[in-house]
């Protein structure tokens, strides 16, 4: 049986509910999940009622962090699993991402309206629905305002650093997250590293401050890819995770849930680390 440790639902920017992000899981017939929203735990508890105990539904989150040092700032994402969605600590960052996500919306917007898109925050609102609001969310209504001919030209012009309609996030950085992961009693890991040696790096630097896995399986890791970040946990002490990312049917696109063989005993080796 394999599992799926890295899916969205739209609490954060998924197309599917957590109820059909579970029913396409079990027809899969996955043993295990987790929900890892951005920034939100909206939807642990109502994929675990869909779930009826056919499958696990692990208790998750991606938290969208900003790594800053060597002289520049980079995005790394920080997963956790088998969170207390109930935590203060945690709850308590996850009330700083939000208004940080609202922030960046605001004055991202702002900017547009100065080049004439006529673009509006309850039409942002409106996309991101229940979900936490964000740049995927600005995009469509730069494209619903007619500002780009669909949301890849959209984020390209508007979104990428260096634009200068970009606006830097006050995101909390991933060792605060880290240590918010692990005071609700989880395990972090470094979502979708990617290849590179400047990664890597970060990953043994996060890994002093309590980062215990990262994630080797994901969709868009050559199988090159995966075996070096095995190999690399292997050696630094680290546990490995893997998903695939899925963010459900979005733009004639299939949802990519379960397309990506993870293991079982990634599991095993997540609950291995909660059992120190």
């Amino acid at each position: 049986m394999t599992v799926d440790l890295h899916l969205h639902t739209h609490h954060s920017d998924g197309s599917w509910s957590p109820a059909e992000l579970v029913a396409a899981a079990i027809e899969l017939r996955l043993s295990h999940i987790a929900i890892t929203d951005h920034d939100t735990v909206a939807g642990i508890e109502e994929a675990k009622a869909a779930a009826g105990g056919r499958l696990e539904v692990i208790p998750g989150l991606e938290i969208n962090t900003v790594w800053t040092g060597d002289g520049g700032e980079q995005d790394v994402h920080i997963l956790g699993y088998f969170v207390d969605p109930r935590c203060s600590r945690l709850q308590a960052l996850l009330e700083k991402q939000q208004q940080a996500r609202l922030d960046l919306v605001g004055q991202t917007v702002s900017r547009l309206q100065e080049e004439g898109i006529a673009i509006t925050l309850d039409c942002v609102r409106q996309h991101a629905g229940r979900g936490s609001i964000g740049r995927p969310h600005i995009t469509q209504a730069i494209v619903a305002a007619g500002g780009a001919a669909d949301v890849s030209e959209a984020y390209e012009r508007f979104m990428v650093r260096g634009s200068p309609y970009y606006v830097r996030r006050r995101s909390v950085s991933p060792q605060e997250a880290i240590a918010a992961i692990r005071a609700a009693g989880g395990v972090a890991s470094l979502a979708h590293p990617g290849a590179g040696e400047a990664v890597q790096k970060i990953i043994l630097r996060l890994r002093d401050d309590g980062l215990g896995a990262v994630e080797a399986y994901h969709r868009r890791h050559s199988l090159a890819t995966v075996r070096s970040y095995i190999r690399f946990a292997n050696r630094n002490g680290l546990a490995v995770t893997g998903g695939s990312d899925c963010h459900g049917p979005f733009g004639g696109e299939r949802a990519s849930v379960g397309s990506i063989a993870v293991p079982l005993d990634v599991v095993s080796g997540l609950r291995a680390l909660l059992g120190r």
